[in-house]
């Protein structure tokens, strides 16, 4: 099979100028038909030369919408009403469905990254052969950009700490930032506790003082201290009634 690439180049060049311009908002991508023959001559190619060290068995693996698939499933099942009644797995289901849309987050992310290294590498190495497997990984990554976005309505409940994009920017485990505002929390319990038991001893010496300089009204303090500790309900009672 004979394939002219320039009509492919063409067509993506323009749909990429609209793809990545701020003013258009491109929802499809109109190469799909062009981009399915260019694929089948890069692979025949490839497989023919071996140019690159490329598993070509795992770029033809479809990775796309087969989790969100599950996931929809599992909701499914969630809004079901002739399993409202089984509430004992309900729990059991939210938390797989939970794990099953962080887990597709985990390995698109994944495979975005491993796209983008690949591209990386055909790019550091670029000779004229190297244009159309480097177009074909730049598909990849827009299709991966797609996904990313589609994917982002399932997370709109989850809050992220800007200091734990902090630690990642430095390079950081992000497992020190939860180790970090345990501690924070931990110091921040201890202190809160010494002003506490500080006020304990402040209050006791305060009662002593005043029992030694007023000790008439200081009985008379514990006096109506003891009956509204004793009978708080009556005591509220007659505030509401002189109210």
């Amino acid at each position: 099979m004979r394939y002219d690439r320039t009509a492919y180049d063409k067509c993506f060049s323009d749909f990429f100028e609209k793809f990545i311009s701020a003013e258009t908002l491109t929802v499809s991508n109109p190469c799909d038909r062009l981009h399915e023959t260019y694929r089948y001559c890069i692979e025949k190619n490839l497989e023919k030369n071996k140019i690159y060290d490329i598993d070509l068995n795992e770029l033809r693996k479809d990775v796309l919408n087969t989790k969100d698939d599950l996931l929809k499933e599992l909701k499914g099942k969630l809004m079901d009403p002739s399993l409202m009644g089984s509430m004992s797995n309900a729990p059991i289901l939210q938390e797989t469905a939970t794990d099953t849309r962080y887990n597709h987050l985990e390995q698109t992310l994944e495979n975005f990254q491993e796209n983008a290294r690949q591209m990386g590498v055909i790019a550091s190495d670029f000779s004229t052969r190297s244009q159309e497997p480097l177009n074909q990984k730049i598909h990849t990554l827009i299709s991966g950009l797609h996904e990313l976005d589609h994917l982002k309505n399932q997370f709109m409940d989850v809050k992220i700490p800007l200091e734990l994009l902090e630690y990642l920017d430095q390079g950081k485990n992000p497992q020190l930032y939860t180790k970090e505002c345990l501690e924070r929390t931990l110091n921040k319990n201890k202190e809160m506790n010494g002003k506490i038991e500080m006020y304990k001893k402040f209050r006791a010496m305060l009662l002593k003082e005043l029992g030694e300089e007023m000790p008439n009204d200081m009985v008379l303090y514990r006096n109506l201290r003891d009956r509204k500790d004793a009978s708080p309900q009556h005591e509220n009672c007659n505030e509401d009634a002189s109210d």
